[in-house]
Parts: C-alpha cells; sequence; structure tokens
C-alpha cells in the first residue's frame, strides 16, 4: 500500500499525543516519519508515544525549516500555535508538500488567503483540522434542512459550557497569539452552522468579558471566559452562540436550528441524539454516530494520495473565520461589526 509520508510540525501539542493517543493513529495509508517541536521535553514525550502507539521511528526535529527541508516528506500536519500557522503552512507548500492546517485556519483573512494562494500556486492539497464536520450528525442535518423537514431556517444557535485551556497551551491567553477565545473555539460552531444556514454572514454584535480566568494556570488572561454573539446572514437568518469557559470540569454543548415549519434541536446531555420536532406535531428522534471519510487524517491522507479535494476546503475554513474575528472586534471595540469590514 502507497503510503504519504508526513511531518507533524508541532508535536508536543495537546492535538497530537497528549489526549491519550497519536493523530493518525489507525490510518493504514499514512506515515509518520517526523516529529517536530520546539521545546525537547514535549518533542521527548511525542517521540515516545508515536514509537510506542504507532511503531514508528520518526526523524526528530526542534526547527520546522529544518525538517522542511531535509526532504522525503510528503505532507505535514500543521499543529502550531495559531499565530504561526501561516508561517508554517506557506513554508511547507512552497516547499511543495501537502498541508493539513489545525484549526483555526489563520488570525486574520488576509493570513488565510496568503495560506491558500500558496497551495494553488505549488498546485497542492491543503487540508483544515475542522473535526466537527467529520461527524455524520452536521451533514446529516443539513440533509434535513435541504429537504424542507423544519422549512425554511429563520434562527440557529450554540452554546457551550466547558472547563478553560489546558496549562500546556499557555500562548492562548494572548490574543496576538491565539486571536483570542472565540476564534480558538467557536470557528468550529461556525463551521457547522454554515452547512445549515448556507449563507454569509453580513453583521456581528457580541459581548464577553473575563469573569473568572484572570490568571489561569498562572498565566495572566488577554482572552475572555464568557460572551454572547449575535450574527445576522445575508439571507436573513439570525445565528448565536454563547460560551462559558467558567465550568471546573463539565463540558456541555447543545445546538438548535428553528424553521418555519419546525426545529432541530441535539445536546451532549443526552448523547447529542438528534430531536426532529414539526409544526404538525410530528417528531422523530435520530441517532447518527459515523465518522464521514473516516475522519479528518483518513481524509487528508486519501485526498493526497487520490488528488481530490478534502471534506473540509480551505474556503470553508476561511469562511469559519468570518463571524470569530468580527465578534472579537465587536467585543474589544464595543460595537456592531460589518463582515465587510475584515477584507
Amino acid at each position: 500500500m502507497k503510503k504519504v509520508r508526513i511531518g507533524i510540525i508541532g508535536a508536543g501539542g495537546q492535538r497530537c499525543c497528549f489526549h491519550g493517543g497519536c493523530v493518525f493513529d489507525g490510518v493504514p495509508n499514512a506515515e509518520v516519519a517526523a516529529l517536530c517541536d520546539n521545546v525537547p521535553e514535549k518533542l521527548s514525550h511525542a517521540n515516545e508515544m508515536y514509537s510506542k502507539i504507532l511503531g514508528c521511528k520518526p526523524a526528530l526535529y526542534e526547527d520546522y525549516h529544518e525538517m522542511i527541508g531535509k526532504g522525503g516528506l510528503d505532507a505535514v500536519y500543521v499543529a502550531g500555535p495559531n499565530y504561526l500557522h501561516r508561517e508554517m503552512a506557506v513554508a511547507a507548500l512552497d516547499a511543495g508538500l501537502h498541508v493539513l492546517c489545525e484549526k483555526p485556519f489563520a488570525l486574520s483573512l488576509k493570513e488565510a488567503d496568503e495560506i491558500i494562494a500558496a497551495a494553488e500556486r505549488n498546485g497542492r492539497i491543503l487540508g483544515l483540522g475542522m473535526q466537527m464536520h467529520y461527524r455524520e450528525r452536521y451533514l446529516k442535518i443539513g440533509e434535513l434542512i435541504a429537504a424542507g423537514e423544519i422549512g425554511r431556517v429563520t434562527q440557529c444557535w450554540c452554546m457551550e459550557h466547558r472547563p478553560t485551556f489546558i496549562a500546556m497551551k499557555d500562548w492562548v491567553w494572548d490574543p496576538a497569539l491565539s486571536g483570542g477565545a472565540v476564534v480558538e473555539k467557536n470557528c468550529h460552531h461556525y463551521d457547522v452552522m454554515d452547512i445549515w444556514v448556507d449563507s454569509d454572514p453580513t453583521l456581528v454584535y457580541a459581548t464577553g468579558g473575563i469573569l473568572r480566568h484572570f490568571t489561569p494556570h498562572g498565566f495572566r488572561s488577554g482572552i475572555i471566559d464568557h460572551a454572547w454573539i449575535v450574527n445576522d446572514y445575508a439571507n436573513g437568518v439570525k445565528g448565536m452562540v454563547g460560551i462559558n469557559f467558567c465550568e471546573d470540569s463539565r463540558h456541555h454543548r447543545e445546538f438548535g436550528i428553528i424553521g418555519t415549519k419546525g426545529r432541530i434541536d441535539f445536546s451532549t446531555a443526552d448523547g447529542e441524539i438528534v430531536h426532529l420536532r414539526k409544526n404538525t406535531g410530528e417528531t422523530a428522534d435520530l441517532v447518527f454516530d459515523a465518522t464521514v471519510r473516516g475522519d479528518i487524517f483518513q481524509d487528508f491522507t486519501d485526498s493526497v494520495l487520490e488528488g481530490h479535494a478534502p471534506l473540509v476546503t480551505a474556503q470553508m475554513g476561511r469562511r469559519s473565520l468570518l463571524v470569530p474575528l468580527a465578534a472579537e472586534i465587536s467585543m474589544r471595540e464595543k460595537r456592531a461589526v460589518h463582515v465587510s469590514e475584515l477584507e
């Protein structure tokens, strides 16, 4: 079987090997050939994990430029801090490598466009780490909406309670490095809401603040720990997202879509069973558990080997930034922000 030789940039991070497993585990056409992290302890831990779980012996680097320049790789997974995504992705693409970039895509539309341009001029695959997009329920809800099951969508919302960010993401507390809490976290939510609304966001209103986490894990926080974000879409739909990072341990998320003929909602409280309620009184509880195209990592390697676009395209990743970027400005400047201001 032909395999994609992959180097991981930011290998010591939470996403790559601190969830009790390793990315690309179980992907038969992937070979993790190199690991890179500029923190020796994290690199050592990553090497131990990948050697144990994947049975590989990756080359180790503390400088991603050196890893890219050594040759022998087909692709890289960019999992470094948010503020380095553009720099890392463009360097790899210009070296002729395919790139899977972790979310958020970038910290501005300009940076996102520079990554997209690099992929296009080098003819490389560019995948985005939007894992929620790979869960079947979100796409199936889009199919229910497209089939007219709840009529014309009027409102779409999400509420999430969760613990604060982990200590090892020390850069996350500086909005200049992370983009802020909404950019860092809620790009996921707007990515799946884009599937259901199918329209461009226009005007964004947001309010938030720091209620509890002034010095989380000993770091002084410059990012909010609670917020409400309301936005308009060009087709008239109203969106709303609420976030709260003040829980000690409980993680709770719920979504809802209201239409002219009914509604759809689901919550982590009951295993995210999709509840369809029509105005006629008809109801249905639907369970969608499958992962689409395997998952992010399987889809990416398949895209590289087969030459097709990944499920989440670069333009989708860019679009997922629109409301979060505008919301960060809205909270900072205490005003409504037109998405067109971001261009």
